[in-house]
């Protein structure tokens, strides 16, 4: 790799370091290397880059980093380690997504992802100090409804996104328009996630409702069963048992019915009569 005399000399007094214009495919390892101390802005635009590695991961002091018009497809995880950066450009390049490490960056005031081929953006997209975003002419099918809540942020451009039908087409360049629309979004989801709670809420109590239905058609069952059992087995013990009572006692009339006729007999014939006192 050509050596220029800028990257020989580094960063100047108020480390910052202009790169552009060299036709290089990989950042310079001189750059990560002995001048991450001291980098505080890093121009690499207009080279031939292919990719974003994790040796960027370095330059932690980095405030301004601008990767334009270069060819880079793959963006490293580790850029989220640059958390003192304020203006990321990484546009006109062939980036199809953003690592979601990215939004470790919370100091960015200026994001510049245009003319990149994006088909979306990092789950709960959101930077805390931004102030201009600019996604037009990618591939996005829809805008995080949560930059509306970005106090500072005034500049939004999403035009030239042919499949992003959350914004008319005629209103994705306009700031104002594009923030007016995502509110609105979010008043909506907001409304869809109540909803969906009050909906989930509600089967829930139904489903407590069938449970506790259940449980007492379950003891109503249980119920019937012993109502049963007192109904039909109970009455025929009893009725078997009043029977050997019955038949006991007929017994025994019998046998003091047969002594008391022998009785009567005896006294007849021995002239034996019961004494009566009067």
């Amino acid at each position: 790799m050509e050596e220029s005399d800028d990257l020989s000399s580094g960063p100047n007094e108020d480390g910052e370091l202009n790169l552009s214009y060299y036709d290089w495919q990989e950042i310079p390892d001189v750059i990560h290397e002995q001048y991450r101390s001291q980098l505080y802005k890093l121009s690499l635009s207009h080279n031939r880059l292919l990719r974003i590695s994790h040796q960027i991961g370095k330059l932690t002091l980095l405030k301004d980093l601008d990767l334009s018009y270069n060819n880079i497809q793959f963006v490293d995880a580790s850029i989220g380690n640059c958390i003192r950066l304020r203006k990321l450009n990484l546009s006109n390049n062939h980036i199809e997504t953003l690592p979601n490490e990215i939004l470790n960056c919370v100091m960015i005031d200026t994001l510049l992802l245009n003319h990149n081929r994006l088909t979306s953006l990092p789950l709960n997209f959101y930077f805390p100090a931004l102030e201009r975003l600019d996604v037009g002419n990618n591939d996005l099918r829809s805008i995080p409804v949560q930059l509306c809540s970005i106090e500072s942020l005034r500049i939004i451009n999403c035009g030239e996104n042919p499949n992003l039908s959350m914004i008319p087409t005629d209103m994705q360049s306009d700031s104002e328009l594009v923030l007016w629309v995502l509110r609105m979004h979010q008043s909506f989801e907001f409304e869809i996630d109540s909803r969906t709670k009050d909906y989930y809420d509600v089967e829930e109590i139904t489903k407590q409702t069938h449970d506790e239905k259940m449980q007492l058609m379950q003891e109503v069952e249980d119920i019937g069963r012993r109502a049963h059992h007192l109904k039909c087995e109970r009455p025929l013990k009893y009725i078997e048992l009043k029977l050997k009572v019955h038949h006991f006692f007929s017994n025994l009339k019998e046998k003091f019915s047969n002594s008391f006729s022998f009785l009567k007999r005896e006294m007849v014939a021995n002239k034996i009569y019961p004494r009566i006192d009067i």
